[in-house]
């Protein structure tokens, strides 16, 4: 009988930890949030599972290092097309279409993403509070640093969850169903009336919001 091949114990810990983190959402995709644990991440990625430990402290160090990182979800510099400054720059409008979009458009070339977000709806657990906290701190960093100008900070954050809430359904939708109210979701035209449409949403919430206070 052939012996069972023995763990991987890496002295590559860059490497090994990419490949932690990988394995983490190749676990989620096939049995969601309950099927996480430190002997099926470890067996995924092909190393000891002692090293979640050594790198990452532990199982929730691990999911963070997912829900803060570069590889799944978007991070606020990507969201902000790799520059914020220029962003903020750009008139309200066109700079509320151009991160919509940029968000949405990273959302569709990530589909294990739109995966781990289907999983969340279904699963309640610490590990998925974590991949939320996540993503709450990058909205409101958005919110903060680029939408600061939106009329009040509640009325920016309400508007912004409203849209990107909108937006991330309609990804989330894609995966299965084409065509959603006659707008073809798995076509980047109709994805470009949607970025024109939230364009013109947003022009009128600005002309309607009061002025922020100047001091």
């Amino acid at each position: 009988m052939a012996a069972r091949k023995k763990p991987v114990i890496s002295r590559d810990r860059p490497r090994t930890e990419a490949k932690l983190r990988a394995a983490v959402g190749q676990v989620l995709v096939k049995g969601g949030f309950a099927a996480l644990s430190p002997s099926a991440i470890a067996r995924a990625a092909g190393v000891d599972k002692m090293l979640i430990y050594r790198y990452f402290q532990g199982m929730e160090g691990l999911i963070a290092a997912v829900a803060n990182g570069p590889d799944f979800f978007p991070t606020f510099e990507e969201i902000c097309g790799g520059d914020p400054q220029k962003l903020r720059a750009k008139p309200l409008p066109e700079r509320s279409a151009e991160l919509l979009g940029n968000y949405v458009g990273l959302l569709r070339a990530r589909p294990m993403a739109l995966e781990l977000m289907v999983w969340e709806l279904v699963e309640r657990n610490q590990f998925t509070a974590i991949m939320e906290t996540a993503r709450e701190e990058v909205g409101l960093r958005l919110t903060r640093e680029i939408f600061d100008d939106l009329g009040d900070p509640e009325q920016a954050g309400a508007v912004l969850a409203m849209l990107s809430a909108g937006l991330t359904y309609l990804a989330l939708r894609q995966r299965k169903i084409t065509w959603y109210n006659g707008i073809n979701l798995r076509s980047d035209e109709g994805w470009a009336e949607i970025r024109r449409t939230v364009q013109a949403l947003v022009e009128g919430v600005a002309k309607g919001a009061a002025p922020r206070n100047s001091g």
